[in-house]
């Protein structure tokens, strides 16, 4: 009798665990989130390094875009850093493992295809991505200012490096560091930033499926 009786209750047990499975929503919060400011959290080493084949699709074409577009779109005398904008807009939403990865796809491919010395521009985005890591443990609370500071800064670092890196392989510079232009870049990108954030944003939310990771 007590067997008998209790089968019902867990049944019904059963049944209302069914009912929640079915209409709830996993992930919501989190999916939200990417629209919305999410928690300050830091980011952890254990996040690891791991891209979906999606990521690494995506960090190609960025890459390829760069190449392609760089050296032709001239805006207010000066050219956008494509691949540095997506770069640190990764690193900024998605952490320090998958900044490194599509750092190194990105920075890789562009650097294939464009005239700069082998090396240098994966080597200025993956210091652009510890900095910005850095700096997200300090500043990681304002996700809608950040993103477009650490850009403007990247910049800067990034167009440094570069000119350092072709001043050992080429002709030292004659002048100093051109401010002049660099500063003009630096605002170009961080326009550019701001632009693309929220769809961004929007399009991570898109992409956050379950995928295999390529490494």
């Amino acid at each position: 009798m007590e067997r008998a009786q209790g089968r019902p209750s867990a049944r019904r047990q059963a049944s209302c665990v069914s009912r929640e499975t079915l209409t709830s929503t996993p992930g919501r919060h989190r999916r939200i989130g990417i629209l919305e400011p999410p928690p300050f959290q830091a980011v952890t080493p254990t996040q690891g390094t791991q891209i979906s084949y999606t990521g690494v699709l995506l960090a190609l074409i960025a890459g390829i875009a760069h190449a392609a577009i760089a050296p032709v779109v001239v805006i207010g005398g000066v050219r956008p850093n494509l691949v540095l904008i997506v770069v640190v807009l990764v690193a900024v939403m998605r952490g320090f493992g998958p900044g490194v990865a599509w750092a190194f796809v990105a920075g890789l491919s562009a650097n294939l295809l464009g005239r700069e010395p082998l090396g240098s521009i994966p080597l200025a985005l993956l210091l652009l991505v510890v900095i910005v890591a850095a700096g997200e443990r300090v500043f990681g609370r304002m996700p809608w200012v950040y993103p477009v500071a650490a850009v403007f800064i990247g910049s800067l670092v990034a167009d440094v490096v570069a000119l350092g890196v072709l001043s050992l392989v080429d002709l030292p510079l004659q002048g100093g560091i051109p401010f002049d232009l660099l500063l003009p870049a630096a605002l170009l990108n961080a326009g550019l930033a701001g632009l693309a954030l929220y769809p961004a944003r929007l399009l991570l939310l898109r992409l956050d499926v379950p995928d295999q990771p390529s490494w």
